[in-house]
């Protein structure tokens, strides 16, 4: 089965073109690519609309939340208005930065749009599940799908919604990621996707690996349909 990165970021230097030809020749068909920064939205526009089966993501890093504009949030509901396809990516919350208020602000501000608007959300939460959990407990029964990105392994998250999915990265496979070690065998089959968190998408081969060796049961295709239902309804063009 072909592979499909819930969670990548622009290159740096490459273009896209080149890092997704490259990742189509090793079975990775498609991705959600992501932004951090206001700046990054056209960019990642253009790039959804000229690559098959590239989903884009428009959204504030919570590191970069005090970077805003003072526009930011007319912008993005003008996109999201105009650009059926385009989901909110990536914005959450991160206790290791300092502006957690403004964070907050962003973030809530942020998943009002994807609700409004019926997107899908990839989710940064970093040391803040229990924050993060009782905002969208506030919006309970409105709630999009969301991906938890990086899924640490926070025991409170699992089986919170049933639109909470959870996203395994490279990380996976390191020997000291202990605490997804220990409660990944808690994470319903029909909700784990893979991502690289990269910009080059190659290390979600890595993370498969990963879950494979801790879930064996689970096989690539049960993580691509999960995928598909996620960002296409179960429905994907291959080249």
């Amino acid at each position: 089965m072909p592979y499909f990165d819930s969670h990548c970021h622009l290159p740096d230097t490459k273009p896209f073109t080149d890092v997704f030809a490259r990742a189509k020749s090793v079975g990775i068909v498609g991705c959600v690519i992501n932004s951090v920064r206001e700046n990054d939205w056209q960019q990642i526009i253009d790039i959804a609309s000229n690559n098959e089966n590239v989903v884009g993501a428009i959204g504030i890093h919570p590191w970069y939340a005090d970077s805003v504009s003072s526009n930011w949030l007319a912008n993005m509901q003008s996109i999201l208005s105009h650009h059926q396809n385009i989901i909110l990516g990536e914005v959450g919350l991160d206790k290791t930065h300092d502006n957690f208020a403004t964070q907050e602000r962003v973030f809530i501000q942020s998943l009002e749009m994807a609700i409004k608007y019926n997107r899908v959300l990839n989710l940064h939460c970093v040391h803040a599940w229990d924050r993060v959990l009782n905002i969208l407990k506030s919006y309970k029964n409105k709630l999009p799908k969301i991906v938890a990105h990086g899924f640490d392994g926070t025991t409170n998250a699992i089986g919170f919604d049933e639109n909470l999915y959870f996203s395994c990265g490279p990380n996976i496979s390191k020997p000291n990621y202990n605490k997804i070690k220990i409660t990944i065998g808690e994470l319903p089959k029909n909700k784990i996707l893979l991502e690289s968190d990269s910009s080059n998408l190659l290390p979600i081969l890595t993370a498969a690996a990963g879950l494979k060796s801790l879930r064996p049961e689970i096989t690539d295709a049960d993580i691509y349909n999960n995928t598909m239902g996620v960002f296409f309804n179960g429905q994907i063009t291959q080249d």
